[in-house]
Parts: structure tokens; C-alpha cells; sequence
């Protein structure tokens, strides 16, 4: 899974939006919104991220909301875990 995560990750820009989607799902507006870039640039980076299988999107209303897949998230809590337990 590493090699094929990896470039997905190499974007700055998908490692803010893999942390603000962490804290809870957002819109691809709120999500440019936070972080100062166009909703069309978010957009193509969150269809790369949902290609992936890293996000997943749900309609709510109007609105698309995009939350981190669950093994996402749950190996962003593990490696969490990890640095907290380093730090002691």
C-alpha cells in the first residue's frame, strides 16, 4: 500500500487537506476556504485522493461532504499514537 499511497502524498496540498478531514468532513468549499486555494484545484485533488480510496464523498442536501476512509483514518491514529508515545 506504501508505493502506491506514497505519490498520492507527496502534495502538500493533499497532506492539509488529509489533516483538516482528520478533524471532520467538509465541503470542498470549506476545505478551500481553510486553506486559501481555488474549490476547482480541491476538487481535482480530491478526486485524486478518492481514486485512491483515501476519501470517500457523500451527498448531504446540496453539498458533497468528503471524510477519510476508515483504514485511512485508522492508520493516521496508530502513527498519532506512535509520536505521543515517542514524546511520553
Amino acid at each position: 500500500m506504501k508505493a502506491v499511497v506514497a505519490p498520492v502524498l507527496d502534495s502538500p496540498a493533499r497532506q492539509k487537506i488529509i489533516t483538516l478531514l482528520y478533524l471532520e468532513p467538509r465541503s470542498p468549499s470549506e476545505l478551500a476556504s481553510a486553506l486559501g486555494l481555488s474549490q476547482p484545484y480541491i476538487s481535482n485533488q480530491l478526486a485524486a485522493l478518492k481514486s485512491h480510496h483515501m476519501v470517500r464523498s457523500q451527498r448531504v442536501g446540496r453539498r458533497a461532504l468528503y471524510e477519510l476512509e476508515e483504514p485511512i483514518r485508522t492508520a493516521l491514529q496508530g502513527a498519532l499514537a506512535g509520536v505521543a508515545a515517542v514524546r511520553g
